[in-house]
């Protein structure tokens, strides 16, 4: 089977065409062989049925002569008989003339009942008659020398042609019978009995003859109709003739014991048989109204279906050499008919299979191949502009993918900068955490300081010039400390401001990834055209269709990258809000710091009026000192939460810029899958630039 789909259309359909040829004219030939087989069955069946006819009319002339003169006999004996014209020599002389007549008859006699004729007794010493005491029966005899005598018929009674015809007032034909003395020289004979009878159907004698079968088993070996031979049968199938087998000829029913069920057939009316390749044709050989012979004629069928066999060798050979001018003429036809215009549509069609949509088949007819080449052309059209579409959709892909890169780009370079922005900010909030603790141990000095003023206020009044310069000192700490304070102030303005500016940064990022996921969107939208139109273009627009899937499954990776870093941006701007609430805090608490220390400053300028007064105001100093150390322990503590704040705001700055470090690698993956799709697009561009539009 795959042989036969690997061939070419021509010889696929010339090797059709020729079976279906020879199957026709097999049909063909065997219905009229069938026919021609059957007319020659008939016709030689008739042959044989007239050469048997033939033989059968060469013999029946001899045998219905006897049958007839011994008839005609046997009627005007007994009408003589009725008339009283009785003559025993006019008989005599009958029977005598009739054996002249017929060289066949070997005897001829008759025989009477007693007195049935005449007076018995009137003969009883005549020299023919006086043997059988004067009764009327003798012989007629003729030798093999050609000689013939009239002798008595002794014991005539006892013949089973007498008894059969005085018992069934019939004619009687008996079977063959051999009198020869020499068993090797078989001498057959077969003899009829006419009965006499009177008006009243009475017995009254018998006529008949005896005649010799060897002249019929002669002309059956002369007689040899076409090609075969004749046999004789009696009616009891017992062979009269027979050239093939001379040894049956008188045995009884030889031929019914050797074939019992062909016998019993013509007995049935079958007179035509085929027996082991053998035609039998069976003629009745009339003797008698109730007795018939056969004559059977056996012909090979070869020889009868002869003429069958010439005509089926003639029509083969007519057909074989009709059916190669026919397989010469299909093939001409095929080749003028189907085989050019294919090759016209194969030529084309290899032309669309390299990519070159310029060729077109010439439509030179309306028939199915003109329809064929006029639909092949109108479909290179169409791919053609379809590829066309598809190049100029892929240029348009392509310019979007470049545009998709240089906004990753640009947005990788703003989160670059947010990162670079954050990092000052954590290096500020270092600082800022570095001052506070600074503040932190001179406000645990200053506490010191004003514990050993308040444990020395007792010995203020001896000392007061040591106090007023330790007081001097201690304005001094505070001035320095309020700078400082103000420093820190100013630090978590700035801190402040760039949180604020790092919100805003924020913002413009989810500007630009709101950018990102409409060009993503835009990107699908256009592969998913072009897969649409892939779609449509069929084999042609497989490739491309696998390239609007890698196109489409990136703008999927884009837009999932880009709801990722949108996510990472609001969780930016979320801890940028609370870092701000922070630093507001922070601000807040410092602001404190610097009134508090204000109002150290206050009191050390009270502290400064009131040591003037030391001698008269001493245990007011003790009670300033102590209101002073416990104010200085509120600076150190706020101290502390400032500091304690700008680590916290150095640790939410570090995870913005770890936050931001992330974006930008997704903003450089974003920037790589552009990269591929720009790449994808131009290998698609390459491609279609291979076809010939």
């Amino acid at each position: 089977m795959n042989k036969f789909n690997s061939m070419k259309v021509n010889t696929k359909f010339i090797i059709l065409a020729s079976l279906i040829m020879i199957v026709a004219f097999s049909i063909l030939i065997a219905w009229n062989l069938h026919s021609l087989k059957r007319q020659s069955e008939i016709a030689g069946t008739l042959k044989t049925e007239q050469a048997g006819n033939i033989y059968v009319k060469e013999n029946t002339k001899l045998l219905q002569t006897v049958v007839t003169s011994f008839g005609n006999l046997a009627s005007d004996s007994a009408s003589d008989l009725v008339a009283g014209d009785v003559e025993r020599d006019r008989i005599l002389r009958s029977l005598t003339n009739m054996m002249n007549n017929n060289p066949s008859l070997s005897v001829a006699f008759t025989a009477w009942e007693p007195d049935a004729y005449d007076e018995d007794a009137a003969y009883a010493v005549d020299p023919i008659y006086g043997a059988a005491g004067g009764r009327f029966a003798l012989l007629s005899v003729r030798y093999e020398d050609g000689k013939m005598e009239t002798i008595p018929f002794i014991g005539f009674e006892q013949d089973a042609a007498y008894s059969q015809a005085k018992a069934t007032r019939q004619t009687v034909v008996t079977d063959p019978y051999d009198v020869s003395q020499d068993p090797e020289v078989p001498f057959l004979i077969s003899t009829i009995a006419i009965p006499v009878l009177n008006d009243q159907g009475e017995f009254l004698g018998v006529v008949g003859a005896s005649f010799v079968l060897n002249e019929l088993q002669k002309g059956a070996e002369a007689y040899q109709p076409l090609g075969g031979y004749v046999t004789l049968l009696t009616g009891s199938g017992t062979y009269i003739a027979n050239p093939k087998q001379p040894e049956l000829v008188g045995q009884p029913a030889a031929f019914a014991k050797e074939y019992p069920e062909i016998f019993a057939d013509v007995q049935q009316g079958k007179f035509i048989q085929e027996v082991n390749g053998e035609v039998r044709v069976f003629v009745p050989l009339q003797i008698t109204e109730d007795s018939s012979w056969y004559a059977q004629t056996i012909i090979p069928k070869a020889t009868i279906m002869k003429s069958y066999t010439d005509s089926r060798n003639m029509s083969i050979i007519v057909s074989i050499a009709s059916l190669i001018l026919l397989g010469a003429a299909i093939w001409f036809l095929t080749s003028l008919i189907i085989t050019r215009p294919i090759n016209r549509m194969v030529t084309a069609i290899k032309a669309l299979a390299n990519g070159d949509f310029t060729q077109t088949v010439p439509v030179t007819s309306k028939d199915e191949f003109g329809l064929m080449a006029a639909d092949l052309n109108e479909a290179s059209a169409t791919l053609r502009g379809m590829l066309k579409q598809t190049a100029e959709i892929g240029q348009t892909v392509k310019l979007t993918s470049e545009d998709l890169k240089e906004s990753a780009e640009q947005t990788s370079l703003a989160a670059q900068l947010i990162s670079e922005s954050i990092e000052h900010v954590a290096t500020s909030m270092n600082g800022q955490s570095d001052e506070a603790v600074k503040a932190a141990n001179m406000m645990e000095e200053m506490t010191t300081g004003v514990r050993q003023i308040a444990a020395s206020s007792s010995a203020m009044s001896k000392s007061a010039e040591n106090v007023i310069k330790q007081t001097e000192q201690g304005d001094q700490l505070v001035q320095s400390t309020a700078g400082q304070m103000n420093a820190v102030y100013g630090s978590m303005q700035q801190s402040g401001d760039a949180m604020k500016r790092l919100g805003e940064r924020s913002r413009e990022i989810e500007g630009f990834i709101g950018l990102i996921a409409s060009i993503s969107s835009q990107t699908n939208i256009l592969a998913l055209n072009a897969s649409i139109e892939a779609a449509r273009a069929g084999e042609q627009g497989k490739g491309f269709a696998v390239v609007a899937t890698e196109i489409r499954n990136l703008a999927e990776q884009t837009r999932k990258a880009t709801e990722q870093v949108q996510a990472g941006i609001e969780e930016i701007a979320l801890e940028t809000r609370h870092a701000v609430q922070l630093m507001d805090t922070t601000a807040s608490e410092v602001e404190k710091g610097v009134g508090s220390v204000a109002q150290s400053g206050a009191l050390f300028e009270t502290i400064m009026q009131e040591m003037r007064e030391v001698g008269a105001q001493a245990h007011n100093v003790s009670t300033a000192v102590e209101q002073m150390a416990v104010g200085a322990e509120q600076v150190a503590d706020t101290v502390a939460l400032v500091s304690d704040v700008a680590r916290k705001s150095t640790e939410e700055t570090v995870h913005v810029a770890a936050a931001s470090e992330e974006q930008q690698a997704t903003m450089q993956e974003i920037s790589a899958s552009a990269t591929h799709l720009s790449s994808q697009i131009q290998d698609l561009m390459d491609r279609v630039v291979k076809f010939k539009l």
